[in-house]
């Protein structure tokens, strides 16, 4: 949907930038309504992540070349996406932990969020959670001062 709203909304628009971003996250959640989900693992998710990270580095840096918000919060939500995946396989498949914990709510809450935001800044293109900020000060703080 996202995907159908930039592309309307960039007719007019030399500013293409969120109808190819809208497009990779299309194509990328697409393969997951194919998924089994008896038989996909943590690992599979944390993969297609990594996947559409490594593919969003690429079209950034070879083709859109400038900078959006959207692209910030895509690349923020998908990181924390996999690492996340990543800690659910090795709970759930190399500890064989099954028992019900506060990670799995953790996990599901944090995921559902992050990924409305990130349907939500493909849309807006506004930086609403303000991680952009935070980002900005964060390396404002930790930047070497000239002495």
């Amino acid at each position: 949907m996202a995907f159908l709203y930039s592309l309307v909304s960039s007719i007019n628009s030399r500013f293409k930038a969120l109808v190819v971003l809208s497009l990779i996250m299309a194509v990328s959640y697409f393969p997951g309504m194919f998924f089994n989900f008896q038989t996909v693992t943590y690992f599979d998710v944390a993969s297609l992540d990594a996947i559409t990270l490594v593919i969003l580095l690429l079209v950034q840096n070879l083709y859109i070349k400038e900078k959006t918000i959207a692209y910030d919060y895509l690349i923020f939500g998908l990181s924390i996406n996999m690492c996340l995946a990543l800690g659910m396989y090795l709970d759930r498949h190399i500890l064989q932990n099954y028992t019900h914990w506060w990670f799995y709510d953790f996990y599901v809450t944090v995921v559902l969020v992050l990924d409305l935001s990130m349907i939500l800044v493909l849309f807006i293109n506004r930086d609403f959670l303000k991680i952009i900020f935070f980002k900005n000060l964060i390396c404002s703080l930790c930047a070497k001062k000239p002495r």
